[in-house]
């Protein structure tokens, strides 16, 4: 198109197309059209049908191009402020020395500021695009300036108005335009390009509001101090009036609308109701219909301008076609209580920067569409390129030297952290009062394709239409161990029964006794415990809760002892022994299920080893009698070592000092048969003198034990 720029303005109710050729200080206009959509293709400014829409752009694009014999690619547009989002963000850049500020310089520092405010939101806006920006001041070392070209600084700054509004918007716009086969070449918002071409520089000392009223919405803007300082919306416009007529007189939309456009020049009206009967309806009846509708519209204005301004503006500038609305002009005099001369419409006729060779842009409705060529031809909106990022569509600005990977994959909405791996948890315990420490794996760093290709840096350039994979970062594993990697355990030999066995030493973690394959928690206490007789009956599958201990009482010379009697046999090296003793190599177990254990009176009296004898003569015979060294009683009968301790036994023990013993012991060396001393009488004599059985024998004592009739008679020794 050579040095054309081709604009567009797609309304809810129409759209307008204009071809404009920069020449010098001025825009000519070479050419115009606007087609109104044939149905309801869009709504408050949102595209609902696609394919309508493009119809319409097409018809429009097909005429333009026949009657100038040209080829239409690129595109200007500006979108509407439905659910529009704003944020104010303010930037400076120092140079190292002076330096002359041009307009690249100027440019890249409002985009820097775009760029920033975006970048450092994160997640929060990634499902809204940036359409435009308006600088709200300058700083030229640090004093504030209307214009920074053309001078010398250090320092310049910016704050600037980003403008936002969500994906979808851009989206189905994108789509319309990709369906006719025209590329978006410059982007901005309608009350942006609207403020630029009909407010220009020099009234933005006043507090203005400019009212762009279209069919779906009616976008603000506001100017003081030489700045435009806030953009706004209200989602209701000149629709709401043609559906309050289509209400009053029950005609369709397209007839409503065609009646509204008459308002202001007919006195009566013929139209088709819903049924398709002929009627007439007096005009001036409508309007005082309509009043209630357009006194609400102009109380929606007014709220949202004043929560902007914060109090009334000084004048209000209407642009767009709904500012023809009628009677829109008294209620807005009557919300804001101001004085209607303060507020009027500006025609295209004001804007001093184009050359109208057509004639067809006359109307308020044409405002828009000619600060969107302005802003076009001027390259003072913003510029998108199509990329895709794991498969999703986005547009993405074109920030020149900002287009890198790392934009984009912010753009899509991926989470800067899950590019780099986290490093898995390190692991540390003690063992036996040692902290130990293991360490997680690194993980793995995403990987990043760029058009198939892996690329170095995630600040390499892109182009549009670049194709982005992204592999997320694989985090690193935690650290992990059992027992048997944490500490060492060295097994114990011992001998079971006569088989020898290498037992592993318990472990106890957080005071619990654990396997070889238990996990270890972080911060676990770990030791390393000594090898008991219960430990090696677990290891042999023996099932202790089957094995019974039953305590018994016993005095000892008026000492308790408390016993313990089992229905097993447990022995450690010969000696009885508990589940808790402690073991090392190469001691013997003994242990059976089959055999209780019962304490004796050897167990619990500590019986001197040596002991001595003496030797008694019996009946003409030698007899050599072991004399105790103590002399043993339980409940009151001498017993021996051997005897078995029954619960609540009264033992004494008395040692004995002297070197004898009582005859009845010695019974226990001499044989009796009964028959013989049957019905007879005993008579025992000790050294020849009469004795009886607690008689004490001495080394040497003679001892005759004589048997008689009991009637007298013959006696008989044994």
């Amino acid at each position: 198109m050579n040095n054309e720029i081709f604009a567009l303005d797609i309304g809810t109710r129409k759209v307008m197309g204009i071809i404009a050729r920069k020449c010098g200080d001025f825009l000519e206009i070479l050419d115009a059209q606007t087609i109104e959509h044939p149905t309801r293709a869009m709504f408050d400014a949102q595209i609902h049908s696609i394919e309508e829409v493009a119809k319409t752009v097409r018809k429009i694009k097909e005429k333009l191009e026949k009657r100038l014999n040209k080829r239409l690619t690129q595109v200007g547009v500006a979108v509407a402020g439905r659910n529009l989002v704003t944020y104010k963000n303010r930037v400076m850049k120092e140079f190292s020395q002076e330096q002359d500020i041009d307009q690249g310089l100027v440019r890249d520092l409002e985009l820097e500021a775009v760029d920033r405010m975006i970048s450092e939101s994160g997640s929060k806006l990634s499902q809204f695009y940036c359409v435009g920006y308006s600088p709200v001041y300058y700083e030229l070392d640090g004093q504030r300036i209307s214009n920074l070209i053309g001078h010398r600084a250090k320092t310049i700054a910016t704050e600037i108005i980003v403008t936002l509004l969500p994906r979808f918007t851009l989206d189905s716009m994108s789509a319309v335009l990709k369906s006719v086969g025209l590329e978006l070449l410059n982007i901005t918002l309608e009350p942006i390009s609207a403020i630029n071409a009909i407010i220009p520089p020099d009234m933005r000392k006043l507090n203005i509001l400019l009212l762009d009223i279209g069919a779906g919405t009616s976008d603000l803007a506001l100017t003081k101090d030489g700045v435009v300082f806030a953009y706004g919306m209200v989602p209701e416009a000149g629709d709401e009036i043609t559906e309050r007529i289509s209400e009053i007189l029950l005609a369709d939309f397209s007839s409503a609308e065609r009646i509204k456009k008459s308002l202001q020049s007919a006195k009566a009206i013929e139209y088709e109701d819903i049924w398709g009967r002929r009627k007439s309806f007096n005009l001036q009846n409508l309007k005082q219909g309509l009043i209630p509708s357009v006194k609400r519209l102009a109380k929606s204005i007014t709220k949202v301008a004043l929560e902007l301004n914060g109090g009334t503006p000084q004048a209000i500038v209407l642009v767009g076609g709904g500012s023809l609305t009628f009677n829109l002009i008294a209620e807005l005099s009557e919300s804001f209580g101001i004085s209607s001369d303060k507020i009027g419409i500006r025609l295209p006729q004001a804007i001093k920067e184009i050359k109208d060779t057509t004639g067809k842009l006359t109307g308020p409705e044409a405002v828009t569409p000619i600060g969107i060529a302005l802003m076009t031809a001027g390259a003072s909106g913003l510029r998108f390129i199509d990329i895709e990022v794991n498969a999703k569509k986005l547009k993405m600005l074109d920030f020149y030297q900002k287009k890198d990977i790392m934009g984009a994959l912010t753009l899509s909405g991926i989470d800067e952290r899950k590019l780099y791996p986290h490093p898995g948890l390190a692991l540390s315990f003690e063992v036996n009062q040692e902290l130990k420490i293991i360490k997680g794996t690194l993980g793995q760093p995403a990987k990043v394709l760029l058009n198939g290709k892996l690329v170095a840096s995630l600040s390499d350039k892109i182009e549009h239409g670049d194709k982005i994979e992204v592999k997320e970062a694989i985090p690193g594993q935690d650290a992990s161990a059992q027992i048997k990697d944490s500490v060492e355990i060295n097994p114990v030999a011992v001998v079971f029964n006569g088989e020898t066995l290498e037992v592993l030493s318990p472990v106890i973690m957080n005071g619990e006794i654990v396997g070889t394959d238990t996990l270890v928690p972080d911060r676990a206490n770990i030791q390393t415990g000594t090898l008991t007789i219960k430990d090696v009956l677990k290891y042999k599958g023996v099932n202790l809760n089957n094995l019974v201990e039953k305590q018994i009482l016993v005095n000892i010379n008026n000492n308790p002892k408390v016993l313990t009697q089992r229905n097993f046999t447990l022995r450690l090296n010969g000696s009885l022994a508990n589940f808790n003793a402690e073991l090392k190599n190469q001691d013997m177990i003994e242990f059976s299920e089959s055999i209780p254990t019962f304490y004796r009176i050897k167990d619990v009296i500590e019986i001197p080893a040596a002991f001595e004898q003496i030797r008694i003569n019996v009946d003409g015979r030698d007899i050599d009698i072991r004399i105790e060294p103590m002399q043993i009683f339980m409940n009151g009968r001498q017993v021996g070592p051997e005897e078995i301790l029954i619960d609540g036994a009264d033992i004494q023990i008395y040692p004995l000092k002297e070197r004898w013993i009582l005859l009845s012991e010695i019974f226990r060396y001499i044989d009796v048969d009964p028959q013989r001393v049957l019905g007879k009488s005993m008579k025992i004599l000790v050294n020849d003198a009469p004795a009886g059985f607690t008689t004490p024998l001495f080394e040497g004592s003679r001892v005759r034990i004589i048997f008689q009739n009991r009637e007298g008679g013959i006696n008989e020794s044994l």
